[in-house]
């Protein structure tokens, strides 16, 4: 086994042990040690306790009616209630524990199986790797006069080592042996309150500069037009551009163009159906329950987005809903996650919302930060006065009745109890952020949560969202994942990070804004291409992303979708929103195909779409892509390219509609004489020649939408 093989090993023992209330300081601290030293090993512990979790609730947790209920007490009368039948509970956690354990190891040996042997870190200057400068004991080698020795290296091959007589090993300079570790630089001054979009985007062109030079690399050149244009209409507005909005930005010679384009695409109608379906999306997941009104959740964020709301008030909605499903869209959030004493619902609203995952915390203490488990039930205990109701009605046509969803407070909510690891059940009262929520008839406990959660007295609100905005144009985050900052998990521009959140909380909480920044800034602007420089830059491999170029990211099945229909016909583009919302039921009964519901007290989801043989088949021969193939109709970009008079111009014209760009020179060569090899040989199958032209160019336009550089965002 290799060195982290039998470290993920050494971890499944430690979270086995955690999970069971019997770690020692000790253990403590090498489960601490491991986890924060190897991203794998982070990752492994988060699904571990994530799953955990799950079988935790599945199986241990109770409903709401069993719970005991007692009237409010100051925080020195807590009591501490004894479980009945602490074997048989006792005996639950530990089947979940065994139940975690098996499914996890099971996990990690499916997961070597298929990742293959991992990879050692690779050494400075093409330095040896450390099994090649000290062999394994065991391994010996025969000399001539047929005596054994183990094998020795020569120091000298080493510009580093020197190796003693009695066998030890010393380095001759400072210098490490493996890649040199981020330089730490001076801290930098705040920018003011009122700064203005220039000062900041140039903050944050400082700032990621600061980190190139910390980690000796040198960026990536900065992206061709084409490169570019094509990169932001995709992460603003979720298409790819027009032939002729590609033509009018790639011969503008304004040199403010970039950013008149991008304020252009924040006023577009496409921007508004675009972020309010990312953000359906994150809030009820692509498929819906039944009873939860997506339309009406999309309305209440297309209005809010088309409305430029601040963020704070748009979470605070969210938050503190109240209503039908029907008649105010904000309810649909929490009517989706209010199952299983809302613990979903405690859930996604701090992970959205403030960045923060405190899901494992439900069932026992976070092992690398000041998370308790009282504190997940201290704030899950603002839903306890939230319940849903359920009423029957008649429809529209008065033919059947159908179920309406309706989020309501109580007056009073009770106490809310939690069950230690050790089978006691604990009191827990509303409390966020060190503030605490009194009892009485007239607090709406949902409320006083969004008004603590949104009032600018605690960053976290602003943090979350830059990291997240951040991770969608770059494709990763100063955190991974986004959704989990904290000093566990330092970002890797805390002092951008910081400001950009500061900033952001100034202007009012303005997302147009935000995302002008980010678009206009320098990293935004670079090439995808790897360079000699920064070939070390690349977090697909756990490294800490630099953002020394573009990190390529493929298209969601939105994104997909919406540019296809683009390589059809321009023309059908919708701009009204009501418009927009038919063709979004359309896309999302063809999308349906591709998600998968866990089915888990998370709600998670998620898609068989990302590089899949059903992905390759729909592109090769789907029903959109034949629909970007039809050169009988009059209307679509194929047929409008066959008209041209050349063949330059044809393949021009097909390329710029795919790819947002001109051909090469090469590739136009090469074009052009296949599709003349192309039209030979269809004549010569007796196909009339007009048709057998009209074929070959269709030929072309296949490759470029069936091409790596259409479905990816680079």
């Amino acid at each position: 086994m290799s060195k982290q093989e039998v470290q993920l090993a050494e971890l499944s023992l430690l979270m086995e042990a955690l999970c069971e209330e019997r770690l020692t300081a000790e253990e403590q601290q090498r489960l601490e040690e491991i986890v924060l030293s190897n991203p794998d090993a982070m990752q492994y512990y988060l699904n571990y306790a994530h799953l955990h979790g799950t079988l935790y609730w599945d199986q241990a947790l109770g409903s709401d009616a069993e719970m005991a209920v007692a009237s409010p007490v100051t925080d020195s009368e807590l009591p501490v209630l004894k479980q009945p039948h602490d074997q048989v509970r006792r005996r639950s956690l530990s089947r979940a524990g065994l139940a975690a354990t098996a499914v996890l190891g099971l996990v990690v040996v499916v997961w070597y199986v298929f990742r293959g042997p991992s990879t050692e870190p690779q050494l400075a200057d093409n330095q040896q790797t450390p099994s090649e400068l000290t062999p394994e004991p065991e391994e010996t080698l025969v000399t001539e006069d047929g005596t054994r020795r183990s094998p020795r290296f020569d120091s000298s091959q080493h510009p580093m080592l020197r190796l003693h007589q009695d066998g030890t090993v010393t380095q001759l300079t400072d210098q490490p042996l493996v890649a040199a570790k981020p330089k730490v630089l001076p801290p930098v001054e705040k920018l003011p309150a009122d700064a203005s979009d220039e000062a900041i985007v140039t903050f944050i062109n400082h700032r990621i500069q600061d980190g190139w030079q910390a980690a000796n690399i040198t960026p990536s050149p900065a992206a061709t037009d084409a490169e570019w244009v094509r990169r932001v209409y995709l992460d603003v507005i979720g298409r790819i551009p027009t032939p002729e909005e590609a033509e009018n930005f790639l011969k503008s010679k304004q040199p403010d163009k970039h950013q008149q384009l991008v304020q252009k695409l924040l006023e577009n109608p496409s921007y508004v159906t675009n972020w309010s379906t990312i953000w359906t999306r994150l809030l009820i997941g692509r498929s819906t329950s039944r009873g939860i009104n997506r339309r009406a959740l999309q309305d209440f964020l297309v209005q809010s987005f088309d409305d430029n709301r601040p963020w704070n008030d748009i979470v605070f909605d969210l938050v503190a809903a109240e209503g039908d499903a029907d008649s105010n869209g904000a309810t649909n959030f929490l009517l989706a996650h209010l199952n299983n004493q809302a613990v979903p619902a405690t859930a996604i609203t701090t992970r959205l919302f403030l960045g923060t995952q405190i899901q494992c915390t439900q069932c026992h203490n976070h092992p690398f930060n000041e998370a308790t488990q009282s504190q997940f039930w201290e704030i899950n205990s603002f839903f306890k006065q939230t319940k849903i109701v359920r009423k029957k009605r008649t429809d529209k046509k008065g033919e059947k009745d159908q179920t309406q969803l309706t989020l309501v407070s109580l007056r009073d909510g009770g106490t809310t109890f939690y069950e230690t690891r050790q089978g006691l059940m604990q009191p827990a009262y509303p409390k966020f952020a060190g503030v605490k929520i009194p009892e009485g008839p007239n607090v709406n406990r949902r409320q006083e949560l969004a008004k603590l959660m949104t009032s600018g007295k605690t960053d976290q609100l602003a943090r979350a969202m830059v990291n997240r905005m951040w991770a969608h144009f770059f494709a990763y985050g100063f955190t991974r994942p986004i959704d989990d900052i904290g000093y566990h998990n330092s970002p890797t521009h805390p002092e951008l990070l910081d400001e950009l959140a500061r900033q952001f909380a100034d202007s009012n909480y303005n997302i147009k804004q935000l995302i002008q920044w980010i678009c206009l800034s320098d990293a935004y602007r670079l090439s995808s291409q790897f360079t000699a420089d920064n070939a070390s830059d690349d977090p697909d491999d756990g490294s800490t992303p630099n953002f020394s170029r573009m990190y390529v990211k493929q298209m969601t099945v939105e994104q997909l979708y919406d540019s296809l229909l683009v390589t059809t016909n321009p023309a059908e583009i919708v701009t009204d929103y009501q418009s927009a919302w038919k063709k979004m039921q359309k896309r999302d009964q063809w999308l349906q195909q591709f998600v998968y519901t866990h089915q888990n007290e998370e709600n998670d989801e998620t898609t068989t779409f990302d590089g899949t043989i059903t992905q390759a088949l729909l592109m090769m021969n789907g029903p959109l892509v034949q629909n970007s193939l039809d050169y009988n109709r009059k209307d679509t970009i194929l047929a409008s390219a066959i008209k041209e008079r050349s063949p330059d111009a044809r393949i021009k014209k097909l390329s710029l509609a795919a790819l947002t760009r001109y051909p090469t020179s090469r590739e136009l060569t090469e074009l052009k004489r296949l599709v003349k090899e192309r039209t030979r040989y269809l004549t010569s199958r007796n196909v009339p020649p007009q048709i057998a032209v009209q074929q070959s160019y269709q030929d072309v336009y296949w490759a470029y939408l069936n091409s790596n550089e259409f479905i990816l965002i680079h």
